[in-house]
């Protein structure tokens, strides 16, 4: 209060990456039900005393009560650059016939000229890496408390927030589904605001460790980072569950589709908490396009199903599901005849011995292995070991 540099003044902590975003010079904040105005924000002065109270941080906003019958936010402006990638994955060079059984997908093509005659080139379908995510909060603007209607904008110069982190992308083929996609810059909004949403089903992470590209202009590609510093390795975990069966993509798309709040003659073409709105969005959750989104998450999902290192990860979960249901199968069988039909819980004791029987480590160490059967009459038993 006042510009006094005293621990006791200090309403609260805010991350130094939301500094700007939340605490810029004009900003109406609220604070255990009153209301105050930042008047500045400055840099604590050199060794003072008040140092600890800021707990490590280098900025201080200065803050007065205050009595505005508006409410403010802020104009801010995101770019991420990508410095260098590690994967990539191809498109497979293919030409395009008539699809298969997706209506959703013909039913982008159906007004595009030639659509069953080109060719898909092959390119980029996806990669991750490092970027440089450089966001800057140029002004902001007043809004009515109670319709939320624009009364004034003010623009300022802050420096911007600037970090690398990690980050994985998907090539949206802007230049093919733009002119056949109404709102096709609200769709990729939207699909990356899905990935956002089912991203904990794969990777445990919350609301504060991704964050997407929320540019609405001239979209090509989807862009999900770590909002770490550095990267937590949450991106780089995603990015296997892309090329996978029943991954990252089919479950952003089934989250869209069956949105039980979204559906019917009363639903919410621009999604609902329940399925798109992020609460870390810089567009405050506008411009977003439900049904363009599902469109070209489709078709997306038909590109990684396409190739080949989503067909290589196909064969072998579906040789690992094959293993194992033979072994179940396996489980089941009596033991040979010459040793008897037993219980079932005898039969799985003398399987896990017949097993450690064939371990190559036991018997290069000479390790004896058995187990403890119970005998036919309830009482005591015998050792039975291994050769």
């Amino acid at each position: 209060m006042d510009g006094v540099h005293d621990e006791r003044a200090v309403l609260d902590n805010i991350p130094y990456s939301r500094v700007f975003y939340h605490a810029f010079p004009g900003a109406i904040i609220t604070h255990r039900g009153q209301r105050y105005k930042v008047q500045s924000l400055t840099r604590p002065p050199a060794f003072a005393d008040s140092c600890s109270g800021y707990k490590g941080g280098t900025f201080a906003a200065y803050a007065k009560p205050t009595s505005a019958r508006y409410t403010t936010r802020p104009l801010s402006t995101m770019k991420i650059t990508v410095v260098k990638q590690i994967d990539r994955v191809d498109d497979v060079k293919q030409a395009r016939g008539k699809t298969e059984g997706n209506i959703a997908v013909d039913k982008i093509y159906a007004d595009a000229e030639d659509a069953q005659d080109f060719e898909i080139m092959q390119g980029s379908l996806a990669g991750n890496g490092v970027v440089t995510v450089c966001r800057s909060v140029h002004g902001y603007k007043k809004l009515s408390p109670i319709t939320r209607v624009e009364l004034s904008r003010t623009e300022f110069s802050l420096p911007p927030m600037q970090f690398d982190t990690f980050a994985f992308w998907l090539d949206t083929e802007a230049p093919l589904l733009r002119p056949v996609i109404k709102a096709y810059d609200e769709g990729v909004h939207a699909l990356s605001h899905a990935i956002l949403a089912v991203a904990p089903l794969f990777v445990p992470s919350g609301g504060s460790d991704l964050n997407c590209d929320h540019g609405t202009h001239d979209c090509t590609r989807i862009i999900i980072f770590d909002m770490r510093a550095g990267g937590s390795g949450n991106c780089s975990q995603l990015f296997k569950y892309i090329f996978v069966p029943d991954g990252l993509l089919e479950a952003a798309i089934d989250l869209m589709e069956t949105c039980s709040q979204c559906q019917g003659d009363h639903g919410y073409e621009s999604g609902c908490p329940a399925c798109l709105h992020f609460g870390q969005c810089i567009s405050f959750n506008q411009h977003l396009n439900r049904t363009a989104a599902i469109h070209i998450g489709q078709r997306l999902l038909k590109r990684v199903q396409q190739s080949d290192l989503y067909k290589k990860n196909a064969e072998q979960l579906e040789k690992e599901n094959r293993d194992k249901q033979q072994d179940e199968e396996r489980a089941k069988l009596p033991l040979s005849p010459d040793r008897g039909v037993l219980s079932p819980r005898r039969n799985a004791r003398a399987r896990a011995l017949h097993n450690a029987k064939e371990v190559t480590p036991a018997k290069e160490r000479g390790v004896v292995l058995g187990c403890w059967l119970e005998s036919e009459h309830g009482s005591g038993g015998r050792q039975v070991e291994a050769d």
